[in-house]
């Protein structure tokens, strides 16, 4: 399975399963690796200080991700969006080329 292929990945409260949603038609061949966007995303979390448990989504959207969160106390979750060309550094001007 490729980054490409993928709609979402929904994470169950304790983190551990997680449904894959998949695209009925897949991202343009620019779409960046899965490892890559992972990665990525990963190291933003662990650098904020998020764990496992508290995300609740991630979506390949066309220009970037989108990583849902659940709060602990309440019912309203935080949402962080990180565009491809400032996230995995994909140049905008090729970004812009690419979604056209």
């Amino acid at each position: 399975m490729s980054s490409r292929e993928l709609a979402a990945l929904d994470f169950e409260a304790d983190g551990r399963d997680i449904s894959i949603r998949i695209r009925s038609t897949p991202h343009p061949s620019w779409y960046p690796p899965l490892g890559l966007i992972l990665g990525k995303v990963g190291n933003i979390c662990a650098d904020r200080g998020v764990a496992l448990p508290q995300l609740r989504r991630i979506d390949f959207a066309e220009s970037g991700i989108r990583v849902e969160l659940r709060q602990r106390d309440s019912g309203e979750g935080k949402i962080f969006t990180f565009p491809f060309e400032t996230t995995v550094g994909l140049p905008a001007s090729d970004f812009s080329a690419a979604a056209s």
